[in-house]
């Protein structure tokens, strides 16, 4: 029986210091060459602020400018001429965020959370957004509320140079007195 018992501890034990396989998918995964704990964000076009935030962490690969983030928060600030309401800018949250630093695009993923200056609150599964453009749009459907509505569709476009919000497909809505 010790034996036995000896031979069940060794097995284990051989099991327990084989190497490890890379999850499915990570050997092709290439490492950043920069990775950010704590990234303060701000994308310039010459002198003009285009988006500024922060993110829990930042991956960055120097060749084709990717970036991947987790725990992204973003201010879009108004476009030039926005009434004095709009001066807060647009808020968009997002636990995950893929990127180019040569396109200018991003995508935000996980569930993104789209917050104005006037309160209204827009929920949405995937987000792209093109800074070329200052316009974000998303096709997976989206929610929103507002001071006195709710509403649904199944897709969307925002202006984040005039903070206007275009839907199409299957729309929703409910005015006056929106619930939760």
């Amino acid at each position: 029986m010790p034996r036995l018992l000896a031979l069940s501890f060794l097995g284990l034990l051989a099991t327990a210091c084989a190497p490890r396989r890379p999850a499915p998918g990570a050997a092709n995964e290439p490492r950043p060459d920069v990775v950010l704990e704590g990234a303060h964000l701000r994308s310039y076009e010459g002198d003009t602020l285009q988006v500024s935030g922060t993110a829990s962490r930042v991956n960055y690969r120097r060749a084709g400018g990717e970036v991947q983030a987790t725990g992204v928060v973003v201010r879009l600030p108004p476009g030039k001429g926005s009434p004095a309401s709009q001066q807060e800018g647009t808020l968009i949250t997002a636990p995950n965020m893929d990127g180019s630093l040569a396109s200018k695009r991003w995508v935000g993923s996980g569930g993104v959370v789209v917050r104005t200056a006037e309160g209204l609150v827009a929920n949405t599964p995937r987000l792209t957004y093109d800074s070329n453009a200052r316009r974000a749009h998303g096709d997976e459907g989206v929610t929103m509320r507002g001071p006195d509505y709710q509403m649904r569709a199944d897709r969307f476009t925002l202006s984040s140079a005039d903070q206007t919000f275009t839907f199409e497909g299957t729309v929703q809505a409910v005015l006056g007195g929106a619930t939760e």
